[in-house]
């Protein structure tokens, strides 16, 4: 089963309508963007989140993670950009289509996330993540009537969805939502 994270979540409602369709994890964003969650509201996601699927921070600052995670606790870090979070936790880093040649050795507890939008919901060439030979989160324009093929051309580890199931920014729209599921779990059967 591929792993599916809802990202740019900000409501309780939205982590648990998301939890019920079967999200592996829910993503707060901590970094500058129309998501951007305070600690407070943060914390009414966690919530509904903890112990029913994972709890991603998104930052683009490593600076800032260690008052969140104070304040919060976390199960995953997603950093978009350099530095090296002191944390113990698994991390997604984010690179870019490009840069694919030009990969990093995995550290401990380290997957990548391709993004070849930077969060501006665009799709990229998804092929290009066919040559990527390390579990791998895909990411950037994906939406329902398009995850099954990104799946098909790219065979990722986990799909990351924000503006693709949005009734508008930082809002889930829950028939997208449905709809996204449903098409993971068709592609997840013709792989």
């Amino acid at each position: 089963m591929t792993w599916i994270k809802i990202c740019g979540v900000t409501t309780p409602g939205d982590a648990e309508r998301a939890i019920e369709l079967g999200a592996s994890a829910i993503g707060l964003i901590f970094a500058p963007s129309k998501r951007q969650v305070s600690t407070t509201h943060a914390r009414e996601v966690a919530r509904v989140v903890r112990g029913r699927a994972e709890l991603v921070g998104v930052f683009k600052e490593t600076a800032s993670i260690p008052a969140v995670l104070e304040a919060l606790g976390l199960d995953r870090l997603q950093i978009h950009g350099p530095g090296n979070p002191a944390p113990r936790l698994p991390v997604l880093r984010a690179v870019r289509p490009e840069d694919l040649g030009r990969l990093p050795p995995a550290r401990d507890g380290e997957m990548i996330l391709i993004d070849g939008s930077e969060g501006q919901g665009r799709a990229f060439d998804w092929a290009l993540a066919a040559s990527v030979r390390r579990p791998f989160v895909l990411a950037g324009g994906l939406r329902p009537e398009n995850v099954g093929l990104a799946m098909a051309a790219a065979r990722p580890f986990g799909v990351d969805v924000t503006s693709g199931v949005e009734a508008e920014p930082g809002i889930k729209d829950i028939e997208k939502m449905r709809r996204f599921f449903a098409a993971v779990k068709e592609a997840d059967g013709d792989c």
